[in-house]
């Protein structure tokens, strides 16, 4: 039959774009027009200030070689994205990002206060 639709199983096994990880990581999908790939990020608040400081200045290479796994950095390089690229991705990534969430950061500063006290 021509109209099967996919497994469960395969659909959870095929990472999901914009995805939470237990870690705070997300998995955001990087689209260029050589290929497409899932890269995991960690939260801003393990990014190296290096890593910062290239990527404000539009180093998106350096950002990714000081920040993501070493997989994820190959990926990067195989899929090289032109800046319109790596803005698309981080839109994606900053949709998720507890900091740009008021409601996460709320709750995220009362919990750091209270094991503070």
């Amino acid at each position: 039959m021509s109209d099967e639709q996919p497994s469960i199983e395969a659909a959870e096994a095929e990472p999901q774009p914009e995805v939470k990880k237990d870690d705070g990581s997300i998995v955001v999908r990087l689209v260029t027009d050589l290929g497409e790939a899932d890269i995991t990020v960690p939260p801003r608040a393990r990014w190296r200030s290096t890593a910062r400081n290239r990527l404000s200045s539009q180093d998106d290479l350096g950002w990714a070689a000081g920040t993501l796994s070493d997989d994820d950095v190959k990926t990067w390089i195989d899929l090289d994205p032109v800046w319109e690229d790596v803005e698309n991705f981080f839109e994606s990534f900053n949709k998720l990002a507890p900091e740009n969430n008021r409601a996460e950061r709320r709750a995220a500063k009362r919990g750091h206060l209270r094991a503070a006290s």
